[in-house]
């Protein structure tokens, strides 16, 4: 399991009628050290882990943060599957222990509410 170094809340992006809120995550892996979490708000106030993209855009490079360019790779099946991973447990055990990172939980209840709040 990989560790983390460092996460922060970044944004709550919508897609569809979903509301996503977007994790920054350093960890010590050397393929994809910066990670990009997006979790969802379930109907019962759970967080669900939802997707992982490598964040592999180069910050003095790709100071607009476009992700729309091959520095941004969804990793979520690479991470959570094979023999020495437990796939759905995996995934809910990383996305337990980011949900435990500092205030990373408070942030999403804040923000993710907030959005729910002002019919967005």
């Amino acid at each position: 399991m990989l560790t983390i170094r460092r996460a922060s809340f970044r944004q709550v992006l919508e897609r569809g009628s979903q509301r996503y809120a977007e994790i920054e995550v350093e960890t010590d892996a050397a393929r994809a050290p910066r990670l990009l979490a997006y979790f969802r708000r379930e109907g019962n106030g759970h967080y669900q882990l939802v997707r992982v993209i490598a964040n592999g855009a180069d910050a003095e490079t790709d100071w607009f943060d476009n992700s729309l360019h091959a520095a941004y790779e969804d990793v979520t099946a690479q991470m959570f599957a094979g023999p020495s991973h437990g796939g759905a447990e995996d995934r809910v055990q990383f996305g337990r222990r980011l949900l435990e990172y500092g205030d990373l939980q408070r942030q999403l209840d804040i923000h993710l509410k907030e959005a729910s709040a002002h019919g967005r």
